[in-house]
């Protein structure tokens, strides 16, 4: 009898442990896979974050008042905008030609422009800027010829916070002013750096990509902000 017992209890140990290690299996799965999507989740919202700075860079390099309407700028603005998009894309390749000079066709602006601000926006071509920093506007050709020898000192992005509302994302911007990357402190330390000032921007979603669709004043002025990752 007691033999008995011991084979029926030995019967039911296998299925049990097996049970408890297919329990384990899924538990280890379940917890692999969190790990995977919430490294996702970061890595996805730093790329996001980076993307948004890109987007708004043209923009906040020229500290432009703000608009309700992307319509609503100024055409010398937009043609800055749109010839600093140009400029500063990663996949561009505007190097001096034989003439140590920089040509941009004029439909690279027209794309950027439309990357940045939507479809609705149109480009007055002509030349602009002041001066040996001109950019002039050659309209048999259409191109745009740039300065090599320009030196600018301008404002940088750096994103304090996104709030998303549907298709919409309010972004809220550090102007951070010119050698402002970083300050030293007496101690040599690195402190993180301070804008000069917060803005605005209304940023629509598009399919894979983002639009401007406003610049506003920020309501929390001198507010103190904590960047994203501290």
């Amino acid at each position: 009898m007691a033999r008995a017992r011991g084979n029926k209890r030995r019967r039911y140990a296998a299925p049990i442990g097996g049970a408890f290690i297919l329990l384990a299996v899924v538990g280890l799965v379940a917890v692999i896979a969190w790990a995977v999507n919430l490294t996702g989740q970061i890595l996805d919202n730093q790329d996001e974050l980076e993307r948004l700075e890109n987007l708004v860079r043209p923009v906040v390099m020229w500290d432009p008042p703000p608009f309700e309407n992307p319509t609503d700028i100024s055409p010398n603005s937009l043609l800055f905008f749109s010839m600093w998009a140009a400029l500063l894309d990663e996949d561009s390749n505007y190097g001096p030609n034989e003439n140590m000079e920089i040509t941009i066709p004029a439909s690279d602006l027209d794309m950027m422009a439309a990357r940045m601000f939507g479809p609705y926006v149109t480009l007055e071509h002509e030349t602009f800027g002041e001066y040996e920093q001109s950019y002039w506007f050659d309209s048999v050709r259409q191109v745009y010829h740039v300065p090599i020898n320009v030196q600018l000192f301008l404002y940088s992005p750096r994103v304090a916070s996104i709030e998303r509302g549907g298709e919409f994302y309010e972004v809220r911007v550090g102007y951070i002013p010119p050698m402002g990357a970083f300050t030293a402190n007496l101690q040599g330390s690195r402190d993180e750096p301070v804008a000069d000032k917060y803005m605005i921007f209304l940023v629509r979603r598009a399919g894979d990509s983002f639009q401007i669709a406003a610049l506003r004043d920020d309501p929390a002025l001198g507010e103190a902000t904590h960047w994203p990752g501290q």
